[in-house]
């Protein structure tokens, strides 16, 4: 995304104009997110919703690419959706929102000790309801601008991100490392398991998950999303029928919420050692990289 300026709404919609004379029919993927940080740094020193400025916004993301504003991050995602769908008001509201710890405000009243307030980013909250997610942004379910709840849905764009740290050999080799769904925050209820694939057929190896204090981020956005990323897991060759290569992926629910990743694209210099090598005996299973990901190839 591009730089966050604080901006009145005079110059504000200076910008605006600038970008709709560069755009032409339609907004590139840049300008969608120029347009949007327009917008966001409007928020310093309005008091309330310019609806001017809002209006010529909502004509300029009616010309967006559908691709584009897809492919922005949840919030600046929902934001340009309320616009796109003419509810200016609402998405006023989240864009003041998503704007909190990111552009800087002007106070007109000062704390008691006379310094300057602090203001941390939101956490992104979420409600599940699979196989949808939704933005808890606001808006969302108030009866005040009556949007469909398929603004706020972020579920599409949500991926599993998998890494393994370890591979550990033995008769029931073991796999550890760590993964995370995108925007959710990480629990230790989630649900997490290895699936080695042979056509039709599917083994899965429950997992469990570790605490990874490594992992916590530096900002309250970040504090705890990762604290319960880790995963370790068991995994038993003998029950694998026949002789053949088993694809491996890693499969995470997060209260009904299921998404599936190959194993081996991310993993560390340690545990990519063990690739090309036996990590089981009996029967012979050999921990192979080939195109996707990892497999395990068993000699019977």
């Amino acid at each position: 995304m591009v730089e966050i300026a604080a901006l009145s709404a005079a110059a504000a919609a200076v910008e605006l104009d600038r970008i709709a004379a560069a755009a032409g029919t339609t907004l590139s993927k840049p300008e969608v997110e120029a347009l949007y940080a327009v917008l966001l740094g409007s928020t310093a020193q309005a008091e309330a919703a310019p609806y001017p400025l809002l209006a010529a916004a909502v004509g300029l993301a009616g010309t967006a690419e559908h691709s584009h504003v897809e492919a922005l991050p949840p919030r600046a995602r929902v934001a340009l959706r309320l616009l796109r769908t003419g509810n200016a008001e609402a998405a006023w509201a989240v864009l003041v929102d998503n704007a909190t710890g990111v552009v800087p405000r002007v106070y007109r009243c000062a704390t008691s000790s006379g310094a300057e307030r602090t203001e941390w980013p939101l956490p992104l909250l979420t409600t599940v309801e699979p196989p949808w997610v939704y933005a808890e942004l606001p808006g969302f379910r108030d009866p005040r601008y009556a949007v469909a709840d398929s603004v706020y849905e972020i579920g599409d764009g949500i991926r599993l991100r998998a890494h393994v740290d370890e591979v550990v050999t033995g008769r029931h080799p073991r796999l550890a490392g760590w993964a995370a769904l995108d925007v959710l925050q990480t629990e230790p209820d989630e649900v997490v398991a290895v699936i080695a694939v042979c056509g039709q057929d599917e083994v899965v190896w429950p997992g469990i998950r570790v605490r990874r204090a490594d992992l916590v981020g530096g900002s309250r956005d970040t504090l705890r999303r990762r604290a319960w990323a880790g995963w370790t897991a068991e995994l038993a060759p003998a029950v694998l029928t026949g002789s053949g290569e088993w694809a491996l992926f890693l499969e995470l629910t997060h209260d009904g919420f299921t998404r599936r990743v190959r194993l081996g694209r991310s993993r560390s210099e340690l545990a990519g050692h063990a690739v090309g090598s036996a990590i089981c005996r009996r029967p012979h299973t050999t921990l192979a990289e080939v195109a996707g990901g990892w497999s395990l190839q068993l000699r019977r």
